[in-house]
């Protein structure tokens, strides 16, 4: 059950948004939108959230958390300095996975000398929203092809009922979930009513150019 404290700080500053029509990264539709972005310009609000993020890892366990691009650079930094407020000894280090530019498909990559943090390490991957999972798996298994172990993928929220089989076989810790109805493009019934796609929220922009496209 979702604490009803965590579901009021995401209602206290907007990033749970209903009643439009909203278009997700990973194409598929829903009246109802986490915003995440709300989320990110509130540092106590990210911070107290990341704490609850990093609750129920062994500090000790835990060298190193990696994020990926954008979110996660924010959230691998503050669960990282909660996971070190309670080692005794040594530290967690923050690192992130960026997005490869070249291919339809894109994929993550280590950058900047990452990579050389990962091998023979306990990893904590953290993410912000599970739709598909796609994303975190995708990192998950970037951090493996390192060299890295994965421990298990702390996320704010869980929309998309995603699973551990979803990620990779990684325990999923995920400070609320929420049951969405999505639909494919197909067979959204805002599409057929012809609801106004959101353009503010979401990737709702982008479906319109493409649309346009055809």
């Amino acid at each position: 059950m979702n604490d009803p404290a965590i579901m009021q700080m995401f209602a206290d500053v907007g990033a749970i948004v209903t009643g439009s029509h909203f278009v997700y990264t990973s194409g598929r539709h829903s009246s109802v939108y986490v915003n995440k972005d709300a989320l990110y310009v509130h540092p106590r609000v990210i911070a107290e959230l990341c704490q609850a993020m990093a609750a129920p890892y062994d500090a000790e366990q835990i060298d190193v958390v990696v994020g990926p691009v954008m979110g996660g650079i924010v959230l691998s930094q503050w669960v990282a300095h909660h996971l070190n407020g309670r080692r005794a000894t040594g530290e967690t280090l923050a690192v992130y996975a960026e997005k490869e530019s070249d291919g339809p498909d894109k994929t993550f990559a280590f950058r900047r000398g990452y990579d050389r943090y990962i091998a023979g390490k306990n990893i904590l991957v953290a993410e912000d929203i599970l739709t598909t999972g796609g994303s975190a798996r995708q990192v998950i298994e970037l951090v493996r092809r390192h060299g890295g172990n994965v421990i298990g993928l702390s996320v704010l929220c869980n929309r998309g009922n995603v699973q551990p089989e979803d990620v990779a076989n990684v325990p999923i810790h995920a400070l609320i979930e929420i049951s969405l109805e999505t639909y494919s493009e197909e067979e959204c019934p805002f599409c057929r009513d012809h609801v106004p796609v959101n353009i503010e929220l979401g990737k709702g922009l982008a479906f319109l150019a493409k649309q346009e496209r055809l």
